[in-house]
């Protein structure tokens, strides 16, 4: 039977609208499908590390996300346990620059939709996966899609990609995804209006938790808050009262807050750690969060999303090319992505477990108090704008050292945690 299209991409995230668009100027035939109807809300910690500008502007988004009102974000702040340090992205190999932004997802993904659609990929708004569609060989050959009346409509598809984010259906549908038991949390999110906005985003750490937050576009402030999901169960007051039970722990972030208002309700998602075992099958291939998740602290979901968006966009451009080989094209896609981001992740795991753990917690933000050189290593590592192994390299110190020197040194901030050139 004839195929509908050569690739249906389900998700319109990062992940899949910037896959759509790479195949689509490549003149391939693409479906890209949502559940939702977009623009639309979707949790997250809407900064994006510097990592993500050079894909933004390959993308052909970047001025229009400037347009929006997105911020440039230079550092980050990490209080906690009576500690506070700070430490600048500084631009240290690649193409990296050394400031991340701060944009509203809704913004962010309507803005790579339009992209991927001017590019010739076709648009399903409201069509979500039902069930996957094999050929006799239990290859994957296309999906059943709900459409927006409840019907179903069968999609024929030379490749389907999972795009569908850390509770990916796709991937639970290919039988790879596997939970991390161990760091089962959740993560509460809404915005504010009326905080003064600052040139770094915020880490304020207290046992069991963390708020994350940044000034985003408008008079806009992002604030997640990030605990095991066991506490949130065994909440008997509801939110408000247990978000302010966090805020009389983290006094200097409830400050801050003081004198704001809250703009939308609390609304929350989890659990945020997920792995997958593979990332492709025969016929099929994940992207993006649905690739596996831990909740990274500093932004690095959008940079995974738009990497190995890139990545299978040119694998799978190898697999059309070449047909007979294209199994070993996936599993160059899957290699890629494991040496670009498993050391990222495993970076990610080490710092959610020390968060666990009070008395490490403290004495890391102790440690990066005292060295601000560590405190820039830390934050650079994190936000991407070097990866774990470029430690192994000499000119890498070089040129930490000197991009050190040249950086901008961190504002002062004041009792309240704000950057006084920033009022």
């Amino acid at each position: 039977m004839q195929p509908d299209c050569d690739v249906l991409v389900l998700g319109a995230g990062p992940a899949g609208s910037a896959l759509a668009q790479a195949l689509a100027r490549a003149g391939h035939c693409v479906l890209l499908a949502d559940q939702k109807a977009f623009p639309r809300w979707k949790p997250c910690g809407e900064f994006l590390s510097p990592q993500c500008t050079p894909y933004l502007r390959a993308l052909g988004v970047d001025e229009g996300l400037r347009s929006a009102g997105a911020r440039l974000v230079h550092g980050m702040d990490l209080r906690g346990f009576g500690a506070h340090a700070h430490g600048r992205f500084l631009a240290v190999g690649g193409p990296a620059t050394a400031a991340g932004c701060a944009v509203r997802r809704e913004v962010l993904d309507q803005q790579l939709l339009l992209a991927a659609r001017s590019a010739g990929a076709r648009w399903l708004e409201r069509h979500a996966l039902d069930a996957l569609v094999r050929d006799a060989d239990g290859a994957v050959c296309g999906a059943v899609l709900r459409t927006p009346d409840r019907g179903r409509r069968t999609v024929r598809a030379r490749w389907v990609v999972g795009a569908d984010g850390v509770h990916s259906r796709t991937a639970r549908q290919l039988g790879v995804q596997r939970p991390l038991r161990w760091l089962d949390r959740l993560a509460l999110v809404t915005r504010y209006a009326g905080v003064p906005p600052a040139a770094a985003a915020e880490v304020h750490m207290f046992p069991g938790g963390y708020f994350a937050a940044t000034a985003v576009d408008g008079d806009r402030f992002h604030v997640n808050l990030v605990v095991d999901r066991q506490e949130m169960r065994a909440e008997s007051g509801g939110v408000d009262a247990f978000v302010a039970a966090r805020l009389l722990q983290t006094p200097v972030f409830a400050a801050r807050l003081a004198g704001a208002r809250r703009t939308e309700p609390w609304r929350g998602t989890g659990p945020l750690a997920f792995t997958t075992t593979r990332q492709t099958a025969p016929g099929a291939a994940l992207v993006g969060d649905a690739c596996g998740y831990v909740d990274p602290l500093t932004g690095e979901g959008i940079y995974f999303a738009l990497f190995t968006a890139k990545a299978l966009a040119q694998a799978l451009g190898s697999a059309f090319a070449a047909p007979a080989r294209a199994g070993r094209a996936l599993r160059a896609y899957e290699r890629e992505r494991r040496r670009e981001v498993a050391p990222r992740l495993l970076l990610a795991r080490l710092l959610q477990r020390g968060l666990r753990r009070p008395w490490i917690a403290a004495r890391v933000l102790a440690v990066l108090e005292r060295s601000s050189a560590l405190a820039d290593l830390l934050i650079t590592l994190t936000g991407d704008a070097a990866h774990p192994r470029d430690l192994l390299r000499p000119s890498f110190w070089r040129t930490l050292r000197r991009e050190r020197a040249s950086a901008p040194a961190a504002a002062p901030a004041d009792n309240h945690g704000n950057h006084v050139h920033d009022r």
